[in-house]
């Protein structure tokens, strides 16, 4: 459950052409990630195996040892406009090249750059003749792990996507990643009846990962009527706050449902429980993402928002008809 890029996009300054497509999954999806186990090789039993083990893996399950990664300001024109219309202008200059291709079925898609840390995991690629590649992209990491796309933005009329996946697992951010994107299928005319391109496309890509910071001390509990919202974890990464929380109650079924009539050009259902982070001014911080995840009794849910600048924030929780609550948070 998330304010949809269609909603955020509406609402920036940004002179934007026709042919930008904003894209999110159609449903909110469970990351498809591992469980975050450390490595085998790091047991006790296997300790008399860690030289060797390491040294003779190092070259790819670490390539950060290969001195392998290499950042530089490269992305610019339409494509910054891309990276603004999803809030991650602040990414421009902290971009891995990558520039790897693949060719399939007629059409040529080339991973121009990418950036990882604790929170997201971005990629910005061209395909030639332009075609969407988001509904059937997946990122796996040198562990086997994968990661579905999260959002995204694609211009029609270059070619030019910016795809946002989860942050990478554990591991990743220690030895940096080695990474492959596989896409299955194209898309072809997203403004009207879709058309599907076959194909097998797989690239690379070798990323440093930002480490994140967890903030502590966690605000208190809340609670509205007898739930209880939770904040389970915060981290600061990159130019981003990722807040984590889970909702146990009444109220947790039902964070997903909408309201308010459906009037065509005028106004459609919004949803009844909304997140929001404010500034030390009192002003709307720029969301990036939000994710919901069922649990045992619970909702889990992460949400990310634009934090560049340090100071003292409002996390404020409201569910309509209900009432609200806010804790404050202090990013270093």
């Amino acid at each position: 459950m998330s304010k949809t890029l269609e909603e955020r996009l509406t609402g920036l300054l940004i002179p934007l052409p026709a042919t930008v497509v904003p894209r999110v999954l159609a449903q909110a999806r469970k990351q498809n990630v591992g469980t975050a186990r450390r490595p085998p090789w790091l047991a006790p039993v296997a300790a008399v195996f860690l030289v060797l083990g390491f040294l003779a893996g190092s070259l790819y399950a670490a390539p950060r040892f290969a001195d392998a990664l290499a950042s530089a300001p490269l992305i610019g024109g339409p494509t910054a406009a891309l990276l603004r219309s999803i809030g991650l202008a602040p990414l421009n200059n902290r971009l891995t090249a990558i520039n790897d291709v693949a060719t399939s079925s007629g059409y040529r898609v080339t991973l121009i750059a990418g950036y990882a840390d604790a929170t997201q995991t971005v990629l910005v690629l061209r395909v030639e003749p332009p075609a969407d590649l988001f509904e059937t992209s997946v990122l796996t990491d040198q562990f086997g792990r994968s990661l579905r796309p999260s959002n995204g933005v694609f211009d029609s009329s270059t070619g030019n996507s910016v795809i946002s996946f989860a942050g990478l697992p554990w591991g990743d951010s220690l030895l940096g990643a080695r990474l492959t994107l596989h896409a299955s299928a194209l898309q072809l005319n997203l403004g009207g009846p879709v058309t599907t391109v076959p194909g097998n496309w797989s690239l690379h890509a070798i990323l440093a990962v930002e480490p994140g910071q967890h903030l502590t001390p966690l605000p208190a509990d809340g609670r509205l009527g007898a739930t209880t919202f939770h904040v389970s974890s915060l981290v600061r990464s990159g130019p981003s706050l990722q807040v984590d929380m889970r909702v146990e109650g009444p109220l947790a079924s039902h964070l997903t449902d909408l309201v308010g009539p459906a009037i065509p050009n005028v106004s459609k259902p919004h949803p009844v429980f909304d997140v929001r982070l404010l500034d030390a001014r009192g002003v709307d911080v720029q969301s990036l993402s939000s994710e919901m995840s069922s649990g045992l009794g619970s909702e889990n849910g992460h949400w990310r928002w634009l934090v560049t600048t340090p100071g003292r924030y409002r996390l404020v929780v409201s569910f309509e008809g209900v009432g609200q609550f806010e804790r404050t948070i202090d990013v270093p």
